[in-house]
C-alpha cells in the first residue's frame, strides 16, 4: 500500500459517483436491527457450528434457502475437508500417595488428536514454557501463555480513526488475546516427534475465561491428543507434581473423517454493466457462538438489500460468498485465496472484496488487574482493515467519517495478513476491506453464545456501513477492471 495522507482523506480525493453513490443502506430498506438481530439467534439456535460438524451443514442449508428466497440463484462448491470433531473429553490424575483426582477441563485443544475410549495413561512431564525433557512416553504439561498487550501497540497500523483522539484514548487499553497466538501454542507435532504420547496445556486465564475456548482455531491436525486447564486447575495439577511423580488418564474421543467435504456458498446479482467486474461479499460460516461468525447475517441483510435496489441503479456485479472453512488449519481445508484460484472464471471478475466478521461486540478485558475479564461499558475496537489500493483507503475513511460509528479505525495489513477472512483475497492482490472486531471472547464455546455481550444496535450499525460502503464500492468509476 502506497502512503495515504489524512489530506487526500479529508479533501475527498477521489470521485465517488455512480447511481449508488447515495446513502442506500439508509434509504432502500435495509434489515432492521429486530431482523438482523434474529438471524443471529438462529445461527446461534444450531449451536456451534464446528467446520464441517452437523450444525455448521444445517446452517449452510439455511443461508442457502434464506439467499433463494431474496431470489438469487444459489451455487455449491464442494471443498476437501480433513474433518475433526471432539465428542467427550476428561482428565484424572493419580498422585504420588497413589490417590485419584478428577481434573476438570476448561476446553480440549482442537484438531489435537483422540485417544481409545479409555484414554491414555502415562506419567506426567512439566516442561513449562519450553520443550525441554525426556518426554517419550509421557503426557507432557506445558503453559500456555498469552501475551500482555495493549492497544497502543497497533497505532502504526493505523491511517485513520474515528474519534481522531482514539490513539491516545485507548493507548493503554488491555488487548491480551488468546486467539491472537502471541506467542505461539506449544508444537504438539514436535511434542509428538519426541515420543509424548499426550498434552496438557495450562492457560493462563481465570477459569470463566479459559472454559470453552476453541483455540488454537487453526491447529494443524497433530495426532497428539491434548487438553487444556484454567490457571487454578493448572496450578493445582503442579502442587500434586511437586510433592511427587504423577500419572494421567488423559481421555478425548473425537469423530473424524480426512476424506470428507464441506460447501462454499455463492450467489451472484448482475448489475447494469456500467462498472466492470464484481464486487464480491463474503465471510464464513463456521464458527463457535454469536460473534464467530455474525458476519454471515450481515451478509444477509446485504444480499436481501441489494436485491431490492433495481438493476438499473446496481452499476457492477455482486457476489455473496460464505467460506466454510475459517475454524480449519490451511493443510486441512481450502481458504477463500485458494478457492476462488481454484474457480478462475470467478477469480477473474473479481474487482474488490468487502468482508464483515465479528461485529456489534463490547469490550471485556482485564484492565483492572482483577485477573479476570470484566466489561468495560464501551464497544470493542472495530477495524476497518484494507489492502492494495489507496483509493478504496480514502474511500473508507471519509466513509467512516461521515457515518455514526465509534471506536473505529482505518488499518494497514498485518504482517502479511488482513485480519481474518480477507486475507486470502489480499495475497491474490485484489483491492480489499474488512470490518473485524476482536473480543478476547471471541472463540468461546458456552452456552449462551456470548450473545449477552453482544450489542444488537451496534451490530446493525456496523453491518448497515459496511453495506453503504458496498454501494459506494459498486459505483467507484476509479475501481478498475479486475486484476
Amino acid at each position: 500500500m502506497g502512503n495515504v495522507t489524512r489530506r487526500a482523506i479529508l479533501t475527498g480525493a477521489v470521485a465517488v459517483g455512480g447511481s449508488l453513490a447515495v446513502p442506500t443502506a439508509a434509504r432502500a430498506d435495509f434489515a432492521g436491527p429486530h431482523r438482523l438481530w434474529h438471524w443471529v439467534e438462529t445461527m446461534a439456535g444450531f449451536g456451534p457450528r464446528f467446520t464441517g460438524g452437523p450444525a455448521h451443514r444445517r446452517w449452510i442449508d439455511y443461508l442457502e434457502r434464506s439467499l433463494g428466497s431474496f431470489g438469487l440463484r444459489v451455487q455449491r462448491f464442494p471443498t476437501p475437508l480433513k474433518y475433526w470433531d471432539a465428542r467427550s473429553w476428561s482428565l484424572t490424575v493419580t498422585d504420588a500417595r497413589g490417590q485419584r483426582h478428577r481434573i476438570p477441563v476448561a476446553s480440549y485443544w482442537p484438531y489435537s488428536g483422540s485417544t481409545p475410549p479409555r484414554g491414555i495413561t502415562a506419567e506426567l512431564v512439566d516442561v513449562g514454557t519450553g520443550t525441554a525433557g525426556a518426554v517419550a512416553g509421557r503426557i507432557v504439561v506445558a503453559d500456555r501463555v498469552v501475551a500482555k498487550r495493549t492497544l497502543g501497540e497497533f497505532a502504526d497500523l493505523v491511517v485513520h480513526a474515528k474519534p481522531p483522539s482514539l490513539l491516545e484514548d485507548a493507548r493503554d487499553e488491555d488487548y491480551s488475546r488468546l486467539w491472537a497466538g502471541i506467542p505461539p501454542a506449544p508444537d504438539l507435532r514436535l511434542a509428538k516427534e519426541r515420543g509424548a504420547v499426550g498434552m496438557i496445556g495450562v492457560l493462563d486465564l481465570a477459569p470463566e475465561d479459559a472454559r470453552g475456548q476453541f483455540s488454537p482455531h487453526q491447529q494443524p491436525h497433530a495426532g497428539l491428543p491434548a487438553v487444556q486447564l484454567d490457571r487454578d486447575q493448572g496450578a493445582r495439577l503442579r502442587e500434586l507434581l511437586a510433592r511427587g511423580p504423577v500419572t494421567a488418564t488423559l481421555t478425548l474421543i473425537a469423530d473424524t473423517d480426512d476424506a470428507a467435504s464441506i460447501d462454499y456458498l455463492a450467489a451472484e446479482l448482475p448489475g447494469n454493466g456500467r462498472g466492470p467486474g464484481t464486487v464480491l461479499v463474503l465471510t464464513h460460516s463456521d464458527g463457535q457462538n454469536g460473534v464467530e461468525e455474525n458476519g454471515a447475517a450481515a451478509v444477509l441483510a446485504m444480499a436481501r438489500h441489494f436485491t431490492r435496489i433495481p438493476r438499473s441503479r446496481r452499476d457492477r456485479d455482486l457476489c455473496f460468498a460464505f467460506s466454510p472453512a475459517h475454524m480449519a488449519a490451511p493443510d486441512a481445508a481450502v481458504d477463500p485465496g485458494e478457492w476462488l484460484e481454484r474457480n478462475p472464471a470467478l477469480r477473474r471478475r473479481i474487482a474488490a472484496v468487502v468482508v464483515p466478521e465479528h461485529l456489534g461486540t463490547t469490550q471485556w478485558d482485564d484492565s483492572r488487574g482483577t485477573g479476570r475479564w470484566l466489561p468495560t461499558g464501551k464497544p470493542e475496537l472495530l477495524t476497518l482493515g484494507v489492502g492494495n489500493d489507496d483509493r478504496l483507503t480514502e474511500l473508507v475513511a471519509r466513509e467512516l467519517d461521515a457515518g455514526d460509528l465509534v471506536r473505529t479505525t482505518v488499518a494497514k495489513p498485518y504482517n502479511g495478513t488482513l485480519y481474518g477472512e480477507a486475507t486470502g483475497p489480499y495475497r491474490l492482490g485484489i483491492p480489499s476491506v474488512t470490518a473485524i472486531s476482536g473480543p478476547a471472547y471471541l472463540l468461546r464455546v458456552s452456552p449462551g453464545a456470548e450473545l449477552g455481550r453482544l450489542d444488537p444496535a451496534l451490530l446493525h450499525r456496523q453491518a448497515r456501513f459496511v453495506t453503504g460502503l458496498t454501494a459506494k464500492l459498486a459505483s467507484a468509476p476509479w475501481l478498475g477492471s479486475p486484476r
